[in-house]
């Protein structure tokens, strides 16, 4: 009777569109998941400044500083939950500064997604992570100032990048 039920779920669920094996998994790149994302960062961790955070399609890694204004970081796993995954510490030249998640407009930034490949000038790309971090050091055009890079590569290796400040607004898009 259980087996029955459950095949009858997974069926009407695979014939609805929805793909049975992401059920449970996040889903980043829409702007309910960005935003649950960093609601979810703001519960586990009682802030949203964090160093940096890497999103990818099913999951994302965030890095915080064991104490403000401390070079230690962990940096914890996010796949609808946070296990740790690494323990660093940042380098003098680094920044000890931090971005608010809650700055993000993750409408803005997800509605750049599609056309981030074209921007970029390779239109058989793909974006392969969203960065959050600070821009600073080679190539940045000024210290301190949170940015979201979509990073883009193509299967013959090809790769380039899309920068927007918090708000979605377009900086620079080019080839690396």
């Amino acid at each position: 009777m259980i087996i029955v039920a459950l095949v009858g779920v997974g069926g009407w669920l695979m014939m609805s569109g929805v793909n049975v094996f992401t059920l449970g998994q996040p889903r980043l790149w829409t702007t309910a998941g960005l935003e649950a994302f960093v609601d979810d960062v703001d519960e586990e961790f009682g802030t949203t400044e964090v160093v940096s955070a890497y999103v990818f399609d099913g999951y994302a890694t965030v890095e915080l500083p064991v104490e403000r204004d401390s070079p230690r970081t962990i940096t914890y796993r996010y796949d609808g939950g946070f296990s740790e995954s690494r323990k660093d510490t940042r380098g003098a030249e680094e920044s000890t500064g931090l971005i608010d998640l809650r700055e993000l407009d993750a409408e803005k930034t997800i509605a750049l997604l599609p056309n981030a490949p074209e921007m970029v000038g390779l239109p058989d790309g793909e974006v392969s992570a969203i960065m959050m971090t600070l821009a600073y050091g080679p190539g940045s055009t000024a210290a301190d100032v949170p940015e979201v890079s979509f990073n883009v590569q193509t299967e013959y290796g090809e790769t380039g990048s899309v920068r927007a400040d918090l708000a979605g607004n377009v900086v620079s898009a080019g080839t690396d």
